[in-house]
C-alpha cells in the first residue's frame, strides 16, 4: 500500500518518538525506502538540536532522580542503624547497672544523653541537610531538661561538684547559639562556602571568650590567657588564608567570564 508525502509527514513525529503502532510503522518505513525527501526530513528531526537538548535533559533528569533515591535509601538505612545502635547502648546500660546495683542508678547518666543525641541527630541522618533545622530546634529545646535531670542524678548519686547546673547551662546556651549562627552563616552564603568558613573561624573567638566569661563567674579564673591569644591568632590567620582564596576563586570566575 502507498501512502503520500503528506501523510508521511504528519507521521513521522510519532514514527521517529517510536510511538506509532506496527502497521504504521511497517507502512512508513516502505515510503521511507523509496522517498528520498521524507527520508532526509526524518534525517533532519533526527538531528535538531531541540531533539538532542530534550533528550539530554530527559537523561540528566533520570540521573538526578536516581542520585536522589540512592541518597534517600542511604539515608533511611543511616537513621536505622544510628537508632539500633543507640537502642543497644540503652539496653546495655540498663541491664548491667541492674547487675551490679539491682537498681538504676549511673545508667541514667548515659541513658538520658543517648536520648538526647537521638532526638538531636535523628532528624539530620534522616533527612539530610533539610533535617539540619530540626536537629538544632531538637537540641535547643531539650539541652535545658536533659541538665535538669542530669543534676538530679548527680544530687542522687552524691556527685555533685561546684555549681554545675549553671556551668551546664551557660556554657550549653553558648553552643547553641554557636551552632545557630553557623547554620544561619551557611545558609546565606550556600554558594560562598569559603567566606562562610573563613567568618565561622572567626566567630570562633568571640564564643570562646563568652565560654570562658561564664567559667569565671562560676569557679573563677581569668577570662582570657596566653593560650587564648594563640588559638586566636590561629584562627584569624586560618580565616586570613580562607579569605584569600574566596577572593582568589571569584576573581577567576570574573576573568573566565569576561
Amino acid at each position: 500500500m502507498n501512502i503520500s508525502c503528506d501523510v508521511v509527514t504528519d507521521l513521522l513525529p510519532l514514527y521517529h518518538d517510536g510511538v506509532c503502532n506496527a502497521s504504521t510503522k511497517k507502512l512508513v518505513e516502505e515510503h521511507l525506502e523509496t522517498c528520498d525527501s521524507c527520508r532526509a526530513l526524518l534525517d533532519k528531526m533526527s538531528n535538531t538540536t531541540l531533539d538532542s537538548q530534550i533528550k539530554t535533559e530527559s537523561q540528566d533528569i533520570i540521573r538526578h532522580q536516581a542520585k536522589a533515591l540512592k541518597m534517600r535509601y542511604i539515608q533511611n538505612i543511616g537513621a536505622v542503624v544510628f537508632s539500633i545502635l543507640l537502642l543497644l547502648g540503652i539496653i546495655t546500660c540498663i541491664i548491667v547497672d541492674l547487675a551490679i546495683c539491682g537498681t538504676l542508678t549511673w545508667s541514667l547518666i548515659p541513658v538520658s544523653s543517648i536520648v538526647l543525641a537521638w532526638c538531636s541527630f535523628f532528624p539530620a541522618v534522616k533527612y539530610g541537610a533539610k533535617g539540619v533545622p530540626a536537629s538544632l530546634i531538637a537540641l535547643s529545646v531539650l539541652i535545658v531538661p536533659y541538665f535538669f535531670g542530669l543534676n538530679q542524678v548527680f544530687a542522687r548519686m552524691n556527685l555533685i561538684v561546684g555549681p554545675f547546673l549553671s556551668i551546664a547551662i551557660g556554657c550549653a546556651a553558648v553552643g547553641i547559639a554557636f551552632m545557630w549562627a553557623l547554620f544561619a552563616l551557611f545558609t546565606l552564603l550556600k554558594s560562598r562556602k569559603l567566606l562562610a568558613s573563613a567568618i565561622a573561624l572567626i566567630l570562633v573567638i568571640p564564643f570562646d571568650l563568652a565560654i570562658n566569661f561564664i567559667l569565671s563567674r562560676t569557679i573563677g579564673g581569668p577570662i582570657f590567657e596566653i593560650w587564648d591569644a594563640l588559638s586566636a591568632v590561629i584562627l584569624v590567620a586560618a580565616a586570613g588564608l580562607l579569605f584569600h582564596r574566596d577572593y582568589t576563586k571569584r576573581k577567576r570566575a570574573r576573568l573566565d567570564k569576561a
